[in-house]
């Protein structure tokens, strides 16, 4: 909240401001991005390496005048509720990596403001930002008696806005907040805020050197074209992946499973990302015709790549609170709906076989989403060649379907450039049905050089695919 109202205050200042979030899940709220008007980028020190977490950094904060990564240093609080996708990350990994400053957000309530009992401050921290705050005419003074007790400057102090919060904690988290809520927030921390300390707080520090600002520059590589589904029922993506492609030589182009009835002309790579299809899965069972597009893509030999939500509507059904929706019967599972999911879960994944992701054995790390349950089971009728289809890992949250490859993981491709080659990579489609998975098999004998004859049992393979 009191991050959320900092950002609106100086965006109305005209502050070009870009915010980090500490953990790389896709957050169910546009909040950040409807604030700042910029979208909302993630650092994990789980998942990169201080190089990785530096290069990102700089490469969208050179564009910002203040850049603000939020997190906690130490176990976020059990008496508050987050949402499957909020509960901060780890801040102390990615501030030394990126030498930030640090500002506790400390709250009002409870302060004695003749004795100033301040609570706990984590160790290391440079200033202070006031939360909570139960009475605005008593700001000036209780920011003098903080920073004589705890001799850190205060940046500011947001009031406690009590039906603010509320609104906000009854809002759904897919929807944009009502500008007269930020209006409430921006207001709130610009009657205390002191930006002349922030300037000063965000100069202490060098800014990261200018070959951080390197990136998956691929100059002489070829064009390839990515359709990415957008729209209300899909659409969350790390701004890393889409900007990676495009540095690999990728021609973007949106796409709608609501409302499109075919996939973009020319297309090498579908991503459907993740989203709420269970808010639109009677329009999505409705349209047969993307469905069909996104088989015919598959029986073709081309690509496909899902995550969490865009993985359920792959499957052969979606079931929600006990009722059945068609899916497009990419993949060989149905996706149960879960009532009371848990938060995302950091985990490791290992494939199982070769893919156009990697070769068996490769390691992968990302956030499971939790918000769906994976049946598995191949339908022959529905598959056809039910060789060619299975799970990608052991836990049971990723498949494969000739060249469709959906799980339950959010991947920052950020953190993993050779899976982000691999999108850009050459490929040899392996779809005669009967020997599809020997020919697999010999794609990656003849990528490492022991089949020179791959090319000519395969009539598919060609520099366009």
């Amino acid at each position: 909240m009191a991050c959320l109202a900092m950002l609106a205050g100086l965006t109305q200042r005209h502050w070009r401001v870009q915010h980090f979030r500490t953990r790389a899940c896709p957050t169910a709220t546009e909040a950040v991005g409807q604030v700042t008007g910029l979208p909302g980028r993630h650092l994990d020190a789980w998942l990169m390496p201080p190089s990785v977490c530096r290069g990102l950094f700089a490469r969208a904060a050179v564009a910002a005048e203040l850049s603000v990564v939020e997190g906690t240093l130490e176990e976020p609080n059990e008496g508050l509720s987050y949402t499957s996708c909020d509960h901060p990350g780890d801040l102390r990994p990615v501030a030394e990596a990126l030498d930030l400053p640090l500002v506790a957000v400390v709250s009002c309530r409870g302060l004695d403001t003749e004795t100033v009992h301040l609570p706990h401050l984590p160790q290391g921290v440079d200033a202070v930002l006031l939360d909570e705050l139960s009475d605005p005419e008593s700001g000036p003074r209780l920011r003098r008696l903080v920073e004589l007790a705890s001799g850190l400057p205060v940046l500011g102090a947001i009031e406690d806005l009590p039906e603010v919060r509320a609104a906000l904690g009854q809002l759904p988290r897919d929807r944009h907040l009502p500008e007269d809520l930020i209006e409430a927030l921006a207001r709130s921390f610009l009657k205390q805020a002191d930006g002349m300390a922030i300037r000063e707080l965000a100069r202490r520090r060098r800014f990261p050197p200018t070959d951080e600002l390197a990136g998956f520059a691929g100059p002489g590589r070829r064009r390839f074209r990515v359709a990415y589904a957008q729209d209300e029922a899909f659409g969350r993506y790390f701004p890393d992946t889409l900007e990676a492609l495009e540095a690999l030589g990728a021609e973007l182009v949106e796409f709608s499973p609501l409302r499109d009835e075919a996939l973009p002309a020319g297309v090498g790579l579908v991503m459907i990302g993740c989203g709420f299809p269970d808010h639109y899965a009677d329009e999505l069972a409705a349209n047969l015709s993307m469905m069909a597009a996104l088989g015919e893509h598959v029986c073709r030999g081309r690509r496909i790549y899902s995550e969490g939500g865009g993985t359920a509507y792959l499957g052969r059904r979606m079931i929600i609170a006990g009722r059945s929706y068609r899916g497009a019967c990419i993949l060989p599972f149905d996706a149960e709906l879960r009532a009371d999911p848990p938060p995302p879960a950091p985990v490791s994944r290992r494939l199982l076989h070769d893919s156009w992701l990697g070769p068996r054995g490769t390691v992968v790390r990302g956030y499971q989403s939790p918000r769906w349950r994976l049946i598995p089971g191949i339908d022959i009728e529905s598959f056809g060649c039910p060789t060619c289809l299975g799970a990608l890992s052991a836990e049971g949250d990723w498949f494969y379907h000739h060249h469709a490859v959906g799980s339950l993981l959010h991947l920052h491709f950020g953190a993993l450039p050779e899976v982000v080659a691999a999108f850009a990579g050459p490929h040899r489609p392996s779809l005669r049905r009967p020997t599809a998975r020997g020919l697999a098999e010999r794609q990656v004998d003849h990528a490492a050089g022991r089949d020179p004859e791959l090319e000519a049992h395969d009539p598919l393979a060609g520099p366009d695919l």
